[in-house]
């Protein structure tokens, strides 16, 4: 399947991504239809979406990796987080934790050096923040826990992830 196809099939799908709700039926619906094209997704269109500078493709990559379970592209969203655009931030953090839990050996070592820190409303620090937490053992979940910029929840995207990698 190709990155238009993929558009094509799910319509605005990636708009409910961005603030997930596992509890609404409709997000579940639209879930459901989204994991029934697992035949047809694959590393390479993981990795097409991914690499897009386009929020849209970003949300639908880290899904497709997700559901694919392909850990091995953690070095393509810490690339994400080093050049974020927007929405794609918290997912992306989202993911590289539930990776980390499942497939730590996956997990790319992390330099904050290499990272703007201050972008979008100090959203890059606070989601690495909570990286390095899970990664040293000292993270917990927090219900209220938003990103400061587009106000995205943690646990609702963590959730999401783990949702989607233990899709058989």
């Amino acid at each position: 399947m190709t990155p238009e196809k993929l558009f094509d099939t799910t319509a605005d799908f990636y708009l409910q991504l961005i603030h997930p709700d596992l509890e609404d039926a409709g997000f579940r619906r639209a879930l459901d239809a989204f994991c029934e094209l697992r035949g047809e997704l694959d590393f390479d269109l993981a990795l097409a979406l991914l690499q897009d500078r386009n929020w849209r493709s970003r949300l639908l990559g880290l899904v497709v990796g997700a559901l694919l379970s392909e850990w091995s592209l953690a070095p393509a969203v810490v690339e994400l987080i080093k050049e974020p655009i927007g929405i794609s931030i918290v997912p992306a953090g989202a993911w590289l934790m539930v990776q980390h839990q499942r497939a730590p050996t996956f997990s790319p070592e992390i330099d904050l050096s290499e990272f703007d820190l201050g972008l979008f409303d100090g959203e890059v620090v606070w989601i690495l923040t909570r990286l390095q937490a899970l990664r040293e053992g000292t993270f917990t979940v927090d219900s209220e826990a938003t990103g400061p910029n587009f106000k995205q929840s943690l646990q609702s995207q963590l959730a999401l992830y783990a949702l989607l990698c233990s899709v058989n």
